[in-house]
């Protein structure tokens, strides 16, 4: 399973392909709002040999809680019970599965009461391995339960001021790669999982490159992988899983709001719309609406022990639990609610991929329905602030690696250009 953070999936070509073909897109389609898409040959392979799952949305615009959905099959929440306010939470740390832990006993961002596909697949025979770039995903955050080895990337030398640019520079697609390879090349068992969670595209602006460049450059570099990969034998019978964790808003404009990077409050689609491409073809319907607490029992079935579908949702339902935003879809239908304030917004994605038209005033109907399920949702989600832990020094840092924290616009205007470390792409090719 390959994890792109931060990965739109109108920048993926073979997605790029699909809309610009598509007979049902007018001329208000998601596309004309967005930046051209990249070119990326090696994401486009894999599709061209399995299968392109055209409705995938992230269950959040934040890694925590989207990848805390996909291991634990779960929806996220920062719910208190009250419309009106969200527990006070920062969005990026929060796992959104406060509601499941144990006070005194639990520590972690995902509870050890809850089981994880990587528990999952290890309890099932597979050797589990992760490496990771993203520093909210490392220890003692949970996501690491289940897994043999787990390997986190970004580590600085200790000739080198720790800062958001010097952590850029050692956590690209070459390290990450050449982490995998060693550590596969020490592997137990050809009958293993491995999740790799790259960060190139998400560090587009600390490199001064453009989101697209970002995209292609990753592109190539994963293309190095699956020809190492391949080369080893280890593509045969394989399933091979890209996705993202959400993606990014660049030149998009929705009713004129201005909302910036992955920040979503309110979280338009370019934040949602992520890739899934799954090789070889499943048996699942490629036009259903995949979620990312629907990986879970994906990846089950497809590894033979059986899945389930999502808990919490009805299959064609996702909520979005923000700090100042509640987000319901249902169907075609998405609405968007201010927690305080009047503003509501209602979308039919269907006629208008763009979210350019509000519904608001013309579907009261629709509107009810959500209000309805959107109250029961946000007391059957709810946490008591006693569940919730505050953020620790580390949390902290690790949010100001990866330029949450204390980043201004003078910092990316006045530091010099970064770059790769020396050599990682060489080391990433050399014979472990």
């Amino acid at each position: 399973m390959i994890v792109v953070d931060t990965l739109r999936r109108d920048h993926v070509s073979a997605y790029a392909a699909l809309t610009s073909s598509s007979p049902d897109k007018g001329a208000k389609s998601a596309q004309d709002a967005r930046s051209v898409p990249a070119r990326t040959p090696n994401i486009d392979r894999l599709a061209a040999e399995g299968q392109i799952f055209r409705k995938a949305i992230s269950a959040f615009h934040a890694t925590t809680m989207s990848m805390s959905a996909l291991f634990t099959g779960l929806t996220p929440s920062i719910e208190s019970g009250s419309q009106r306010a969200s527990l006070e939470w920062n969005t990026f740390v929060a796992c959104g599965m406060s509601r499941f832990s144990v006070p005194g006993k639990d520590d972690g961002c995902v509870p050890q009461s809850l089981d994880t596909l990587a528990e999952d697949l290890k309890g099932a025979g597979y050797w589990t391995l992760g490496v990771v770039a993203n520093e909210l995903l490392y220890r003692p955050a949970g996501y690491d339960q289940g897994f043999d080895e787990w390997l986190e990337v970004g580590s600085t030398p200790p000739d080198l001021q720790k800062n958001m640019f010097t952590v850029a520079r050692v956590r690209t697609a070459s390290d990450v790669n050449r982490v995998v390879l060693q550590a596969l090349a020490k592997r137990p068992s050809d009958r293993f999982f491995l999740y790799v969670h790259y960060i190139d595209v998400h560090d587009w602006s600390l490199f001064r490159r453009s989101y697209q460049e970002s995209v292609e450059l990753f592109d190539q570099l994963l293309g190095e992988l699956l020809d190492r990969l391949e080369a080893d034998g280890l593509l045969e019978n394989a399933t091979v899983i890209l996705t993202s964790d959400h993606g990014e808003m660049l030149v998009d404009k929705h009713l004129e709001i201005k909302t910036v990077r992955h920040y979503g409050n309110p979280s338009f689609e370019p934040l949602m719309e992520i890739p899934l491409i799954v090789t070889p073809p499943t048996q699942t319907d490629p036009a259903a609406m995949i979620r990312s607490q629907d990986v879970r029992g994906m990846i089950g079935r497809i590894a033979g022990i059986g899945g389930g579908p999502a808990r919490d949702l009805a299959p064609d339902e996702l909520y979005v639990s923000e700090m100042d935003f509640q987000h319901y879809r249902k169907g075609r239908f998405k609405s968007l609610w201010a927690r305080k304030g009047p503003s509501i917004m209602l979308f039919d994605l269907d006629a208008d991929p763009g979210e350019y038209v509000n519904l608001a005033d013309e579907r009261a109907d629709i509107l009810a329905e959500h209000r309805s399920r959107i109250d029961e949702l946000s007391r059957a989600l709810a946490s008591n602030p006693s569940q919730v832990l505050p953020l620790s020094d580390e949390d902290l840092e690790r949010l100001r690696m990866l330029g949450y924290l204390d980043s201004t616009q003078s910092e990316f205007l006045n530091h010099p250009v970064i770059s790769e470390a020396p050599a990682t792409r060489e080391r990433a090719t050399e014979p472990n």
